[in-house]
């Protein structure tokens, strides 16, 4: 009898102990630690696969269809004619294989590069010949190149003795380096209508195959809304209205595309209650997707994680979304994009 009370007392001790570190009751304990530890076992883990094996097991999970050698999915209907093509996105620029994955990309001659931010490390640099770096970087890309901002690349920039419009500064300054033409980056550059007019060059929209690519300047961290700073928390109200209108007028102007590709920078967290920040721009594009009925693949990075899913499905039957690898996995991805197909937006391969 003595037994089963110690047994009793000893479990009820250990039970307690592990309900209070599931709710955050002890703030001692290394939860960060442990995280961190998990996420370098899951990038060692996911190292170990080659690229064609981590794809099949994130299929597995995420909103992708892959048969046989990795080819694509069998059409709706045969009697659907669909313009398709295939294009490469990635994120962040931290890696010291950068060079390498360039290269990577390179050697598979994309007919377009999409580029979703944070070119600029965390914790920022925020220099003029590092932005420089990344300027001939993504010139080095045989293809052309849309890119987003990030809010690494000026929205961090808040170093010390430089005050808090700093990272105005550095915003005029990305504006200046990468968008001065109208044109994508690379090697290859394609001419883009943007919003230069009403001050956002960095929002481009062009079309090849039928298949219309948008972007627009949404950051991850706050979005440069900031109680503290009035002059932030402007910007950020401008901006976020450009966008929206931006977004509008370029599902109107290409309203006869066969599917639509929109790039941002932040994670607005669609699947999920969405914060005010972001909530306005994404049931815009919400509405959007059911007014011209056809496939929107929302693209983005920020998060760092790689996700493929189909948010409020039953209310938005034609929005995807794909979220991006980021650091400390540095992988691109190449993406199928064929309307006729049930998935119409596909990762076909993994590059590194």
């Amino acid at each position: 009898m003595k037994s089963f009370q110690i047994f009793l007392y000893s479990s009820s001790l250990i039970f307690c102990f592990f309900f209070g570190i599931g709710v955050g009751l002890y703030k001692w304990f290394p939860f960060e630690q442990l995280h961190v530890l998990k996420k370098t076992f899951k990038n060692t883990l996911s190292r170990k696969l080659n690229n064609d094996e981590l794809l099949v097991e994130l299929a597995k999970t995420n909103n992708i269809q892959i048969v046989n050698s990795l080819n694509g999915t069998k059409s709706l209907s045969p009697l659907i004619k669909s313009d398709s093509m295939k294009f490469i996105s990635f994120s962040d620029n931290q890696s010291k294989d950068i060079k390498s994955l360039i290269s990577s990309i390179n050697k598979r001659n994309p007919s377009l590069v999409v580029h979703l931010g944070d070119v600029e490390t965390f914790p920022s640099l925020c220099t003029d010949s590092y932005m420089d770096q990344q300027y001939d970087l993504f010139n080095s890309l045989n293809a052309p190149v849309l890119f987003t901002p990030g809010d690494n690349d000026w929205l961090d920039c808040l170093d010390e003795g430089k005050g808090k419009s700093y990272n105005l500064k550095r915003l005029a300054k990305i504006r200046e380096t990468f968008f001065s033409q109208n044109s994508t980056l690379g090697k290859k550059p394609s001419i883009v209508e943007n919003q230069r007019m009403r001050g956002y060059p960095e929002n481009g929209r062009l079309i090849k195959k039928n298949i219309a690519f948008i972007s627009a300047h949404i950051c991850g961290g706050n979005n440069n809304f900031d109680p503290f700073s009035k002059q932030n928390t402007l910007e950020y109200l401008q901006r976020n209205e450009a966008n929206i209108n931006w977004i509008t007028e370029s599902f109107e102007r290409y309203k006869d595309a066969s599917a639509f590709v929109v790039a941002i920078h932040a994670n607005m967290h669609i699947n999920k209650e969405i914060p005010f920040l972001y909530e306005k721009f994404a049931f815009t594009l919400f509405e959007l997707s059911n007014k011209y009925k056809r496939p929107v693949l929302l693209l983005h990075g920020d998060i760092h994680d790689f996700k493929a899913y189909q948010p409020m499905k039953s209310q938005y039957p034609y929005l995807h979304v794909i979220q991006n690898f980021g650091y400390p996995i540095f992988k691109a991805l190449e993406i199928e994009v064929n309307p006729s197909k049930k998935i119409p937006f596909n990762v076909t391969k993994i590059i590194e």
